[in-house]
C-alpha cells in the first residue's frame, strides 16, 4: 500500500538530506520530498513518475522557474534521474536515485532517529540497489542501437539516462516508431523522442477516458 511505502521513506527526514539539499538551494528538499511522495503513491518499487514543474511549483509554494532550477540541480548532483522538458508546463520524467546517497549512513540514521515507527534499515526505501528493478537490458541495447544508427553517431551519459527512462516508461514499439520518425525529420535529440512519447501517451489516455465515459 502507498501508506506503507511512504513509511519506508520516512528515514530520509533523519538522514541529513533535508539540510544538505536546502544548502544547495533553498526549497530543494521540498521539491525532492514531493517527488518521493509521488513515487511512493504510484510505484510498488522505486520507479518513474511523470509530472510538470508547474505542478511541483504549486504544491511546494515555489515559482516554476525556481523548481526547474532545483530539478536540474538534483539531476546534476545525482539525487534524481530525469527528463526535464524545456517548458515548465510540460510533463517530465523523474526517478529517485537508488541507492540514494545521504549525509548520514543507515546505521547512524537508525541511532539518531527518535521515531519508533521507522523500522529496520532493511525495510527502508531507496537504500539498496535491488530496490529498483533495472530497465530491460535487451530493450536498452535495442534502443541504444536505434539511436546510434538513426539519430546520432555519439552517445553521452545524459542520452543513456533518457533512454533508460524511456525504456522503463513506454512500450518498445512506441519508442522504435518515435525514433524512426525523428530520424525522418533529421532530429538528433533523444529529448525530442521522450517528449513526443509523453505527449502521445497523454493523448491516448485522454482518448481512452473519453471513450469510457
Amino acid at each position: 500500500m502507498a501508506a506503507d511505502r511512504m513509511a519506508q521513506a520516512e528515514w530520509l527526514e533523519w538522514s541529513g538530506l533535508p539540510a544538505a539539499l536546502n544548502a544547495l538551494r533553498m526549497g530543494a528538499w521540498s521539491v525532492f520530498r514531493k517527488l518521493v511522495d509521488l513515487d511512493c503513491a504510484a510505484n510498488r518499487f522505486p520507479g518513474t513518475v511523470e509530472v510538470s514543474a508547474d505542478e511541483r511549483a504549486r504544491r511546494c509554494g515555489l515559482a516554476s522557474e525556481a523548481v526547474v532550477r532545483i530539478l536540474e540541480l538534483l539531476r546534476r548532483k545525482h539525487y534524481v534521474r530525469a527528463f526535464i522538458p524545456e517548458q515548465s508546463g510540460e510533463a517530465g520524467l523523474y526517478e529517485i536515485a537508488v541507492p540514494l546517497a545521504t549525509p548520514l549512513a543507515a546505521d547512524a540514521v537508525a541511532a539518531a532517529a527518535r521515531d519508533p515507527h521507522l523500522g529496520a534499515p532493511s525495510a527502508w526505501r531507496y537504500l539498496r540497489p535491488a530496490d529498483a528493478a533495472p530497465a530491460d537490458p535487451d530493450g536498452m541495447r535495442e534502443v541504444i542501437d536505434l539511436y546510434l544508427n538513426h539519430m546520432s553517431s555519439s552517445l553521452n551519459t545524459f542520452d543513456v539516462e533518457q533512454i533508460e527512462l524511456a525504456v522503463r516508461r513506454f512500450p518498445l514499439e512506441a519508442i522504435r516508431e518515435t525514433i524512426r520518425r525523428a530520424a525522418e525529420h533529421r532530429i538528433r535529440a533523444m529529448s525530442w523522442v521522450v517528449k513526443d512519447l509523453i505527449r502521445a501517451q497523454a493523448k491516448a489516455t485522454a482518448e481512452k477516458h473519453i471513450r469510457n465515459k
